[in-house]
Parts: structure tokens; C-alpha cells; sequence
């Protein structure tokens, strides 16, 4: 069994970000969301003209 040090529940903004901080930090991270793809929100708003960078 491989050994999580972080799991985030949710693949939003937020939820990516931390996930983007906690590798930075050298920890090992699972990112779990209900939706099909990460980020599903992010890219339908603005009518899915939203730049997240």
C-alpha cells in the first residue's frame, strides 16, 4: 500500500493549489473530487473563457 501525507478532498481552485504546495513541500499528495476531470468548475466559468494560470 503506498503511503498518502495529503489527501485533498475537492479538485477546485483551492483544492489544486494546496495540492501544488504540499508536492512543493515534498509531500505526497491525492487529490480526489466527484467530478469527471479536475478543475470542472474553473473551466466552465466566464462561459468558459476563464485563464487559470
Amino acid at each position: 500500500m503506498r503511503k498518502i501525507d495529503v489527501l485533498i478532498v475537492g479538485a477546485g481552485a483551492a483544492g489544486l493549489m494546496c495540492g501544488i504546495e504540499a508536492g512543493k513541500r515534498g509531500r505526497s499528495v491525492l487529490i480526489i473530487d466527484h467530478a469527471k476531470k479536475p478543475a470542472e468548475k474553473i473551466r466552465i466559468s466566464g462561459g468558459g473563457r476563464c485563464n487559470f494560470t
